[in-house]
């Protein structure tokens, strides 16, 4: 084996454990999946190192912008405001903290659904505000993961053509 595709298979096994951290929110999935694409933009030395680096950066902060874009609107339409989105998201921060890895959406949701719960005094609508906070945190799972597998086919790509 030859140490190129040594280096492009290292890179590659990184971007699947940045994949894992994508759906287990232990790592942080896309900087490592970048970090890979970068470490093999060094090592190759080639416009299509660089190419394929300045894509996936592209990706990652298209998923990024997207991943709090996205379910927010959702979130706003559903009825939820946005000071609720703040603080909910700032009690995700902290359950990221607290508890591993489900801390995040666990604290997130269940934010929604208590400062909801005292807005309303409606069993109803709390739980309706509820179920838009998960299907808000799927979708923003969702787009990270779109974002890192785009990234990942980015780098195969370029690899069989750097490989050639």
């Amino acid at each position: 084996m030859s140490t190129e595709v040594l280096v492009g298979t290292l890179a590659l096994l990184a971007m699947l454990v940045g994949l894992a951290g994508v759906i287990v929110p232990v790592l942080p999935g896309l900087a490592l999946i970048n970090a890979a694409v970068l470490g093999w933009a060094i090592y190759e030395r080639s416009s299509i190192g660089w190419i394929t680096l300045a894509v996936c950066l592209g990706l990652w902060g298209a998923a990024f912008a997207l991943q709090y874009l996205v379910p927010g609107k959702r979130l706003l339409a559903a009825g939820v405001p946005t000071w609720v989105i703040a603080v909910a998201g700032l009690a995700g921060v902290v359950g990221f903290f607290v508890v591993p890895v489900v801390g995040l959406p666990l604290f997130f949701v269940g934010t929604v659904y208590l400062v909801q719960s005292l807005r309303a005094r409606h069993l109803g609508r709390s739980l309706g505000s509820t179920w838009q906070a998960i299907v808000a945190v799927g979708i923003s799972q969702l787009i990270e993961l779109t974002g890192g597998m785009l990234c990942i086919v980015t780098y195969l790509i370029a690899f069989f053509f750097a490989t050639r």
